[in-house]
């Protein structure tokens, strides 16, 4: 069983959200909720191998997959309309 994911701010949200790329999202997720690769990939349920890949940019993780591993630092993921 694992723990309750942290809470994250509103500020630290929009800083997620501002278009950085997936990889960086997601280690900036897992350092600001204070986990180890090890301990987000347990929390996550996925290999520290793929965490390590998906923060590098080496892979990139299907939807559910981000929405473990962010959901595990205390985060999801939104949808947001292109008002261009």
């Amino acid at each position: 069983m694992s723990s309750p994911a942290p809470e994250a701010t509103g500020s630290e949200t929009l800083a997620i959200l501002s278009g950085t790329p997936i990889a960086e999202a997601m280690r900036q997720a897992r350092q600001k909720a204070g986990l180890s690769v090890s301990t987000l990939a347990r929390s996550a349920q996925t290999s520290r191998a793929a965490v390590h890949a998906y923060e590098t940019g080496a892979r990139e993780p299907n939807v559910a997959t981000a929405l473990r591993i962010l959901h595990a630092c205390g985060y999801t993921i939104g949808i947001i309309p292109d008002r261009r």
